[in-house]
């Protein structure tokens, strides 16, 4: 599983749980949306012990600790859409104004821009690439030939997480990623992109094997691979679209 918000991380620490939207996002698992204004939204599904949990305490936590984030950072920089507690599954939807927003909030690291922004703010398109057409893998690219798409925004984040984004998929990074459609993804350690969208290749991990599997088995698979939860990585995912 991966992190909660960071808001009620320390709470969910103590029942002793893993931890790891405008747009309404609603489903069975995380994601993390970016619309083409660069405002993020974010759904987080966790499982979590009643016998440590008090919906209406958990509720004005996180109220409190938004209200003292806007009031250091302006109006409507973070906002909760909606935070449920229901059959022992916690959702809490939450917006964010900016990508800086939301890493300032959840300590998560997350960038949006064009490519000519993301090169001046230091990031370096390093790795391997895949060209993307269609939610389909169509062959690989180099960090020269993505440099020369000034005009094509990016999404950069450090994080095991689904994400997706408004728009269309060109360009993204195959190290811990899966394609999930022409504008989302699922960055998994372990996964590694391949020619193929209904393709992925699960990495060698010590007590696994290498294999190679449909979308499905790969992701029956990965559940068991990162079931430790880690939400953060050192890896950085670069999704690049128009």
């Amino acid at each position: 599983m991966k992190k909660f918000v960071s808001i009620v991380l320390a709470m969910m620490l103590c029942a002793g749980l893993l931890s790891g939207c405008g747009v309404s996002l609603d489903g069975e698992s995380s994601v993390v949306y970016v619309d083409k204004k660069g405002t993020v939204y974010s759904l987080d599904v966790e499982a979590m012990d009643q016998d440590y949990y008090d919906s209406e305490e958990l509720e004005a936590y996180v109220d409190e600790v938004v209200s003292q984030y806007t009031s250091e950072n302006g109006s409507g920089s973070v906002k909760v859409n909606s935070l449920t507690v229901e059959n022992g599954v916690a959702k809490l939807s939450m917006k964010y104004k900016t990508a800086t927003d939301y890493t300032n909030f959840n300590g998560i690291e997350l960038y949006q821009g064009n490519i000519v922004e993301a090169l001046a703010a230091g990031y370096v398109f390093d790795g391997d690439f895949a060209k993307v057409e269609d939610g389909m893998v169509v062959g690989t690219a180099t960090k020269q030939e993505i440099y020369s798409q000034e005009e094509l925004n990016v999404v950069i984040i450090r994080a095991n997480t689904d994400v997706q984004i408004e728009g269309e998929i060109c360009y993204v990074s195959c190290e811990n990623v899966k394609l999930t459609g022409t504008d989302s993804v699922s960055i998994r350690e372990g996964y590694y992109l391949e020619n193929g969208a209904t393709e992925a290749v699960v990495a060698e991990v010590p007590g696994t094997e290498q294999v190679t599997e449909s979308t499905e088995s790969v992701a029956s698979t990965q559940t068991e691979v990162i079931e430790d939860g880690a939400f953060e990585t050192e890896v950085y995912t670069f999704i690049v679209y128009k």
